[in-house]
């Protein structure tokens, strides 16, 4: 949608009055070499199809200055209602996630791009150019697309093995360059320790003041509903998910929650905190040919915390990959994890103990809790096919109308179906249901 002057899109969800030719204008002044900056005019449109992103809308705005001269950025702003207002609040994702992209990325970068083997700069998320928190939280970046990055369809099943292990390289870097500069000293470690000691959950919340709680909390009675008369589904298995119910709460909290700085880990690590396939875009050779993927950026850093890597790890194979990958080729993706880990360690001059492969095992098993959370509430999500008529947003999963119906598709899907017992076996084996 076309707009001139102080106009706005009039797409079903409308840019907010506030970005306007005055507010792009004061962003280009304050970030491009040229002061003189002239808005002709600007396009603007919704970024995002619901389900793709729940907690804001994501708008493209082309913007068109100075007669010959055109730039594409994105406009992140949070969804006006309280509910996730009071979320992200609590969680302090604002002023989280603008810390991150504005001050860790730019440093992490630079830590493990100064000598790396191919000689180039390792990007994990776009630049920022602004953000604000009046009238509404709203941070601006460059648009990725401009630069031949896309998500993923999700409806295809998951991320094929080329995909998830260019995933594992790069978030082996992001850990690698957290360990670097947390051992070099170079921040303030109260910031640090206070804006990324939690992710998605503090301490003491529960389902009623934590809409992420609540949807995780819901997965586990919906799953235990629909699956009582599965014939694929082991009796032993669903009774042990049952007789889990009064534990269950503690449980996905623990293991979605970074350890505390009494708590013993192997090593430590900044996580991402929501490493799932919504959150990444990817550049291809063939924009046409998926199978030609080259590299990944990182999106949404509000829920990133400090702990064990096990965080981001299980959370991630669990719910990026096909089916075949996630049964077949995670402790390879793994020993990718380790070796990408390692090498951004070299490469930054790290000078204490290097994380073995046994570490990062171990690792992954302490939240490995985190595999049955997913299998039971993001699964349905991610395996779901876009549904005519079903809008795919955080407050419909959470307490609309229309929830039972959305969570009805996604429990009966024949992908998810086969994903999830087969996780339910593995851990059930590995003893995590008793």
């Amino acid at each position: 949608m076309s707009t001139g002057g102080d106009s706005t899109t009039t797409a079903v969800k409308r840019l907010p009055p506030f970005v306007n030719v005055s507010f792009l204008q004061r962003i280009l002044e304050e970030n491009l070499s040229d002061r003189h900056v002239r808005i002709d005019h600007f396009d603007a449109q919704l970024a995002t199809q619901p389900g793709d992103n729940y907690s804001s809308d994501v708008f493209t705005i082309v913007i068109h200055y100075n007669g010959s001269n055109d730039i594409r950025l994105v406009a992140k702003v949070i969804v006006d209602e309280e509910m996730l207002k009071n979320f992200g609040e609590s969680l302090n994702t604002f002023v989280k996630e603008v810390n991150t992209f504005r001050q860790l990325l730019p440093a992490f970068s630079r830590i493990v791009s100064g000598k790396n083997a191919a000689n180039t700069t390792v990007l994990f998320g776009a630049r920022c150019f602004y953000a604000t928190r009046e009238p509404l939280d709203t941070i601006v970046f460059e648009d990725l697309k401009a630069q031949g990055y896309r998500m993923p369809d999700r409806t295809r099943g998951g991320l094929d093995l080329p995909h998830c292990e260019l995933i594992m390289r790069k978030i082996g870097l992001f850990h690698a360059a957290s360990m670097v500069y947390v051992a070099t000293g170079s921040y303030d470690k109260q910031f640090f320790a206070e804006r990324y000691s939690f992710g998605m959950a503090r301490p003491g919340d529960d389902e009623r003041n934590n809409p992420a709680l609540a949807m995780f909390s819901k997965g586990l009675d919906k799953f235990l509903e629909v699956s009582k008369e599965w014939p694929e589904l082991k009796r032993t298995i669903w009774l042990k998910l049952k007789a889990l119910k009064p534990d269950y709460k503690r449980r996905l909290l623990k293991s979605l929650s970074p350890e505390g700085p009494n708590e013993e880990v192997n090593y430590r690590v900044l996580n991402h905190g929501d490493l799932w396939t919504n959150n990444m875009m990817f550049r291809y050779d063939d924009p046409a040919d998926d199978t030609t993927v080259r590299e990944v950026m990182f999106v949404d850093f509000q829920l990133s915390s400090y702990g064990s890597p096990g965080l981001d790890l299980v959370y991630c194979l669990h719910n990026c990959p096909q089916f075949e990958v996630r049964e077949n080729r995670t402790e390879y993706l793994l020993q990718i994890y380790h070796r990408s880990l390692c090498e951004g360690l070299s490469t930054g001059g790290y000078e204490q103990r290097i994380p073995t492969f046994a570490d990062v095992q171990q690792e992954y098993e302490r939240h490995e809790f985190i595999g049955i959370v997913s299998g039971l509430s993001m699964l349905p999500i991610i395996l779901m096919e876009r549904t005519e008529g079903v809008k795919l947003t955080f407050e419909n999963l959470v307490n609309a109308e229309d929830a039972e119906k959305i969570r009805d598709i996604q429990y009966q899907g024949k992908q998810y179906r086969k994903s999830v017992i087969s996780i339910l076996e593995r851990c059930n084996a590995k003893g995590l249901l008793d």
